[in-house]
């Protein structure tokens, strides 16, 4: 809008320069004001069409006035010509047109003065000019042109480039940045940093999953609160979306899955058993822990093979891991013989028993301690949810964690490797790429745990119709979590890197590197103390010189204005920008309006019935069986 007013006061200014030089300087003023910050090209014309006409009641005022005290003037009616240009003309004429121009220049004043009190823009980094030296470098702060190759402009709406990655407001237009568009296209994957209180929920996640229902992508969420399934999901059934709840904070409203049922192979049995115990472990590599491991696939692979489908989950693998050893063994050594149990499992058994099976009892019982509440082992016992669904319509995934919810990382980790596994393979199925594209926003990422293979599906993803968006308080969680090799293979895989506040010093000194320096005019003040008293004059030399400066450093980063937030975009300018919430968004009202007020206005609460559990073939306490171990472990 402003670029066309810019335009509009171009086309005046030159058409109208000779027969209405009035009109031409007024809209002079607006170019200035517009090419010095294209935001304010309109205050020079606001301010002479409000001057103008303040001068015209202010004339009417005063002829009012005089005619009180018996003195009469004569008015003439106002003509175009008498205002517009510097001919002789009645009084009336000229208050109008001495106010159009007072104006004029009051607006081009103050677009001067808001230019130089701004701190960051393309033109100024902390309120000192951008220098074009390019011995000295050229990176500053993006300007709505640098970037046009990566972004689209204004909010989020139907349609083709409708949606994108939402960050915020630059030159008071929301920018939606599009890697994508870019030759060669890049993924639009973003990894966003948010300490607490920095708004990443009312600021990033929500606009996102606005954007992402506007391109009609398939949404997967992390909501810690469960307060995004309430906001959201109404308005998103109402858009045709189909909507599953996955509450591991509240049980008795959530949709089943079960990860024993879901794994398939021995990859994805090895991967699950993976991920169970590294993520609950803290020495994720040492030989106990890889012997636990083994115990639990070969415990995964008896329960699908030898046990009825309401005995298959997490809770009996815990159940079996009391059971004596040579009942167990018999049940193994059963379920081969007769063809049930494949060779991989009886492998596993075999390697699990052949010594410090104890140890990896042990270990594996207190690793597998998540399961033992009743609550989560319903919740994983039975199997509702299919992942690939969300690859094949519109539909939109709540996954809502309980606060502290580190002790479900296990759980967390093996959902995501399966959801990117089923994915993979259905667009496998469809030449490469997903029938419905999927955007995930993973908030409080490290609370997920690791993912097996998560720096694989990030660095392929794009191709396939899958945006991966996760949200951290601090990069140090990243690395704790995936070690620094693989942190940092993440981040290289994200276009998209955005601070929207915190004061962790990996994070703030990690941005601070990335956004660079940038070649400012500096103001120095000298003076020669080489004598005494030349401290006591005023003879001071002031001088203007080229000087290189850092974008933000670390503890400019840490004290950041809370409204505003930095972005690195990959192949285009860093981005200054003031965070957009999304009640600001024109889809807030109906968003609002289609609110619930409790998650079971979506998802009716669930019986709570019982899970069934394997027994053993004797009745261990019963029996008073006493089973010395280190015997048992001599017998293979």
């Amino acid at each position: 809008m402003t670029y066309l007013v810019v335009i509009v006061a171009a086309i005046v200014a030159a058409v109208m320069v000779k027969q209405y030089p009035v009109a031409a300087i007024v809209a002079g003023a607006a170019i200035v004001a517009g090419y010095r910050q294209r935001d304010k090209a309109f205050l020079p014309l606001v301010f002479a069409v409000l001057f103008g006409l303040a001068g015209y009641y202010l004339f009417n005022a005063y002829v009012s006035v005089i005619g009180l005290f018996g003195k009469s003037m004569a008015q003439e009616q106002l003509k175009l010509t008498d205002v517009l240009t510097f001919s002789k003309a009645p009084l009336s004429a000229l208050w109008v047109r001495y106010g159009l121009l007072i104006g004029a220049f009051i607006g081009l004043l103050l677009s001067s003065l808001a230019l130089s009190s701004s701190k960051h823009d393309s033109r100024h980094v902390h309120g000192l000019p951008v220098a074009r030296n390019a011995a000295k470098g050229t990176r500053r702060w993006a300007g709505d042109a640098d970037l046009a190759h990566v972004a689209e402009f204004g909010p989020p709406k139907e349609g083709r480039f409708g949606g994108g990655t939402l960050i915020g407001r630059l030159n008071g237009r929301i920018v939606r940045l599009y890697p994508d568009k870019c030759k060669p296209p890049l993924p639009q994957h973003a990894a966003v940093v948010a300490g607490t209180g920095a708004g990443k929920t009312f600021s990033f996640v929500i606009p996102n999953m606005v954007c992402a229902a506007m391109e009609g992508e398939s949404i997967v969420v992390t909501d810690p609160k469960g307060e995004l399934t309430c906001i959201l999901g109404p308005w998103l059934q109402s858009r045709g979306y189909k909507v599953y709840v996955f509450n591991l904070a509240h049980p008795q409203w959530s949709s089943f899955w079960n990860p024993v049922l879901e794994a398939r192979d021995d990859e994805e049995i090895t991967a699950f058993a993976t991920a169970i115990v590294q993520n609950a472990a803290k020495d994720k590599s040492g030989y106990f822990v890889m012997k636990e491991i083994q115990l639990l696939k070969a415990l995964i692979y008896l329960l699908k093979a030898d046990f009825p489908p309401e005995q298959a989950h997490l809770r009996s693998a815990l159940s079996l891991l009391s059971w004596p050893i040579e009942i167990l063994n018999e049940r193994f050594t059963k379920a081969y013989q007769t063809g049930k149990l494949p060779v991989e499992g009886w492998e596993e058994w075999r390697g699990a028993v052949s010594e410090n099976y104890q140890n990896a009892v042990s270990g594996l019982t207190a690793k597998l301690g998540v399961v033992r509440a009743a609550s989560i082992a319903r919740l994983l016992s039975k199997h509702e949810i299919d992942l690939s669904a969300l690859g094949r319509e519109k539909a939109a995934l709540f996954c809502i964690l309980p606060i502290g919810s580190g002790h479900l990382k296990p759980v967390l980790a093996t959902f995501y490797y399966f959801f990117f596994r089923r994915l993979y393979a259905l667009a496998a199925e469809n030449g490469g790429r997903l029938p419905n594209p999927v955007r995930f926003l993973l908030d409080e990422f490290t609370n997920v745990g690791q993912i097996p293979g998560f720096v694989e599906v990030i660095s392929t993803a794009r191709s396939l119709g899958i945006r991966i968006q996760f949200v951290l308080q601090g990069l140090k969680q990243l690395q704790d979590v995936y070690g620094a090799a693989e942190a940092e293979a993440i981040l290289s895989n994200c276009p998209i890197q955005v601070f929207l506040g915190g004061d962790d010093a990996t994070t703030t000194k990690y941005f601070s590197q990335r956004l660079g320096e940038a070649a400012v005019y500096a103001v120095s003040e000298r003076q020669d103390v080489s004598l005494p008293w030349n401290r006591y004059t005023k003879d001071r030399r002031i001088t203007e010189s080229v000087t290189k400066r850092p974008l933000m450093m670390p503890e400019e980063l840490a004290g950041m204005d809370p409204l505003h937030g930095v972005a690195l975009v990959r192949w285009a300018l860093p981005i200054y920008f003031k965070k957009v919430g999304w009640t600001e968004l024109k889809q807030a009202k109906e968003i609002q309006a289609l609110a619930a007020k409790s998650l079971a206005e979506i998802f009716p609460a669930r019986d709570e019935e019982p899970i069934e559990l394997p027994k053993p073939p004797v009745e261990i306490e019963e029996n008073g069986l006493d089973i010395d171990m280190e015997a048992a472990e001599e017998l293979f």
